[in-house]
């Protein structure tokens, strides 16, 4: 995962090309000791997704740990196979995507109902099977309907851990449901990122209750629930690179009413980057800053724009 983000960022394969033999070495012994597709052996250091909301202990299992395990084998191998044809692999790329077919298949198999439920029901099923793209097309709507409705009956809140929440809003924005990410997002009560600021904190804590929980296993600034920044980013400001170096990068916000307005800036390797958007009566402005060598594929609503390089002010 270091290596592939490093390199969609920055343009530079040298991570991806030093680390090629040490990938390939780990995702092939994890497959040659799992030839099922699952990965159910070989887990090492299991926390499964750690201080899930449900959690009666740290290492409580919210969560059956060979469908999070098989949910990141395939990970990795959809990482690999990108970085396989990002840098000329192509052989390798075809090797790469094949089996992640098979361990996409498998995980199908395993863990998903034909009436759309995931694993044991719980958030962060749902949320890796639908971020991971591992729910098949027929059923990504029911899949997405329960965990939306699950969210919704608990409160809007999310019960998710260390695995589940990083790509929590992610997959609710691709499934359709961009305002119950808002919801969550905008949420002020316990257990939401809006209540640690609330209670005082300039950083994002490892524990939805840091200020109450166990203080002796307890970090008050930490990136897995601290991961909602990337959402910021990628989602709401709308800045998510496609290809490395942000050759090519995505504009999709996710809008709503209760936002007006929204912006970020990235320097990019390429030059600066810059969205600001403002949203009103279901008619958004974007200003859009597309540096040299650089093309954006801008989608709000149903349309979808390839702006180039330059200054741009867009209607939709």
């Amino acid at each position: 995962m270091l290596p592939y983000t490093a390199y969609l960022h920055s343009g530079d394969r040298t991570v991806v090309d030093e680390n090629w033999d040490a990938m390939t070495a780990y995702v092939d012994g994890i497959s040659a000791a799992n030839p099922d597709g699952l990965w159910s052996k070989g887990r090492g250091a299991d926390l499964g997704d750690w201080l899930a909301l449900d959690a009666k202990s740290p290492m409580d299992e919210t969560t059956p740990k060979a469908l999070i395990g098989t949910a990141m084998l395939a990970r990795s191998l959809d990482q690999l196979a990108q970085m396989a044809a990002w840098t000329g692999r192509s052989t390798e790329a075809a090797r790469w995507r094949a089996q992640h077919g098979r361990v996409r298949a498998a995980f199908t198999k395993a863990f998903v109902k034909a009436d759309g439920t995931v694993g044991n029901g719980s958030h962060c099923s749902y949320i890796l099977a639908l971020r991971l793209d591992l729910v098949p097309d027929a059923l990504r709507a029911k899949a997405g309907a329960l965990l939306a409705a699950d969210i919704r009956r608990r409160g809007t809140l999310l019960s998710t851990g260390f695995l589940g929440t990083p790509l929590a809003l992610d997959a609710l924005a691709d499934v359709g449901e961009g305002g119950l990410a808002w919801d969550l997002l905008l949420r002020t009560d316990f257990p939401s990122w809006g209540h640690m600021v609330k209670r005082g904190a300039t950083t994002i804590w490892e524990r939805w209750n840091g200020d109450t929980g166990d203080v002796a296993m307890n970090s008050f600034n930490h990136y897995a629930l601290g991961a909602v920044c990337g959402f910021l980013y990628r989602r709401v400001a709308g800045i998510d690179p496609i290809e490395p170096g942000f050759a090519k990068f995505r504009v999709a916000p996710v809008l709503d009413s209760r936002i007006a307005r929204f912006g970020a800036r990235v320097d990019s390797v390429r030059g600066r980057i810059e969205t600001q958007w403002s949203y009103r009566d279901e008619r958004a402005q974007l200003e859009l800053t597309v540096p040299p060598n650089s093309s954006a594929e801008v989608r709000i609503g149903k349309e979808l724009r390839s702006i180039g390089p330059g200054k741009h002010q867009l209607s939709f």
